[in-house]
């Protein structure tokens, strides 16, 4: 029986015919070929039914159930439905039932894969965690080991290593993102970048080893080796170096340089002003000499302001200016000046008129300042027009001056009204005596 049963099926594979046969079993038995045999498909094919297979012992190998789809490994795919998959290595794709789209490489990758779609898991265990998320790409072992949400991307060993439900990470590294469970949009960039990150999202490490403290961090940036942020909102470039922060947005600049402070070596700049920083480390706007600073001050955007067209100083203390300006001045306006009060500072009480009334003070003649007038057409002690014009209008001497020049008029004016009080009195006597001799 065993005989005729073998001679059948060689002729089957057309070794000795090229008419296809069909070999039957017994009931009940199984056929076995205990010698090895070489198949030779001229022109023809193989066929297994799609829902087939091709087993070694007790193990399946080899299928291509559901449509569209090619297994090869021990157990890879076993009870898919679904169509478009290629699974390879043993228990690839093992819970697959309708997932679709998906390509499974490497031992247990995508093992869990029940009816997530459109993922590419690459590497021994890669993905074998994922159930039913979507759209995920993992390549190297253990990448993406747990991760069972959409979007995520993961190259390296243990990339992604914890990910459960966290969605739209990014992770290029052997180890980059290894203890992330939760956070989202977070992008991983170099060996064990982002490293221990749980839960924060929306951040970005570059570099090998760039990570974060064991601070939940958001929206936070570490460039550089060894990097190290600390604070949501927050930019570290490099290990310990630059730090720029938007924390301080409510009381300076927002911007912060760790390293660099108002003590430090100052450089070259513009030729009128140039960006420096106070002892806080606030970034300010600042006048240059040179390569000097003129002054630090507080931060620009604390104190000043533009609405309506106009700039606004906000500050309670008000705006002082400093330094020689143009032309000697510290202040110079093209245009017109509006303002409900001038305070003009008077350097000392004894520079005020009021010396014209002390007892020592030496005022002109009324015939004496005529005698001026008429030679140098102005009054004495007071600027010429020719001045004015070439010096320009000091208020606070002006009035100073004309302040004087109205106390000696006050006091050339007391003069006259002693005389023609004098003469008053003088004028009723001589009408007493008058009246008396018209009597007579």
């Amino acid at each position: 029986m065993k005989t005729k049963i073998l001679s059948g099926l060689i002729c089957c594979l057309g070794i000795f015919s090229a008419n296809a046969q069909t070999i039957t079993a017994p009931v009940g038995q199984s056929l076995s070929v205990t010698n090895p045999i070489d198949v030779t498909v001229a022109g023809g094919s193989v066929n297994v039914p799609a829902d087939g297979s091709y087993n070694f012992g007790a193990t399946k190998v080899l299928s291509i159930k559901g449509t569209s789809n090619l297994f090869l490994g021990a157990n890879a795919g076993p009870s898919n439905t679904g169509n478009n998959n290629l699974f390879l290595g043993a228990n690839a794709g093992f819970s697959n039932i309708s997932g679709f789209a998906n390509t499974f490489m490497g031992e247990s990758s995508g093992s869990s894969n029940t009816s997530g779609t459109n993922n590419m898991f690459l590497g021994t265990a890669s993905g074998a965690g994922n159930v039913v998320g979507n759209s995920g790409t993992f390549i190297g072992v253990n990448a993406g080991r747990f991760s069972n949400a959409d979007g995520n991307s993961f190259v390296g060993a243990a990339a992604g290593y914890s990910t459960t439900s966290g969605t739209g990470n990014a992770g290029f590294g052997s180890g980059s993102g290894y203890l992330n469970t939760t956070g989202s949009q977070n992008v991983f960039l170099g060996v064990n970048a982002g490293f221990n990150v749980t839960t924060g999202s929306s951040n970005v490490f570059i570099g090998n080893g760039a990570n974060t403290s064991s601070a939940i961090v958001t929206n936070s940036v570490a460039i550089g080796s060894n990097a190290i942020v600390g604070a949501s909102n927050t930019i570290v470039l490099g290990s310990g170096a630059t730090t720029i922060t938007g924390a301080g947005l409510g009381s300076g600049s927002g911007l912060r340089f760790a390293n660099l402070t108002s003590a430090s070596t100052a450089g070259t700049g513009g030729a009128n002003k140039a960006l420096s920083v106070d002892a806080a480390g606030n970034v300010i706007l600042v006048g240059i000499v040179g390569a000097t600073t003129t002054a630090t001050g507080g931060p620009v955007a604390e104190n000043w302001k533009e609405s309506d067209g106009y700039l606004y100083n906000n500050s309670t203390n008000g705006v002082v200016i400093k330094g020689s300006g143009l032309d000697g001045n510290s202040l110079i306006v093209k245009g017109g000046v509006l303002s409900k009060e001038v305070n003009v500072k008077v350097e000392g009480s004894e520079s005020w008129p009021d010396y014209v009334f002390k007892p020592n003070y030496k005022r002109l003649t009324l015939g004496e300042v005529e005698k001026f007038i008429a030679i140098n057409g102005h009054l004495p002690n007071v600027p010429s027009a020719t001045e004015m014009a070439a010096t320009g209008n000091n208020l606070g001497k002006t009035d100073v001056k004309l302040l004087e020049k109205v106390e000696e008029l006050t006091l050339y004016l007391l003069d006259m009204k002693k005389a023609n009080d004098a003469q008053a009195a003088e004028l009723k006597i001589l009408k007493q005596q008058v009246s008396k001799l018209r009597k007579k």
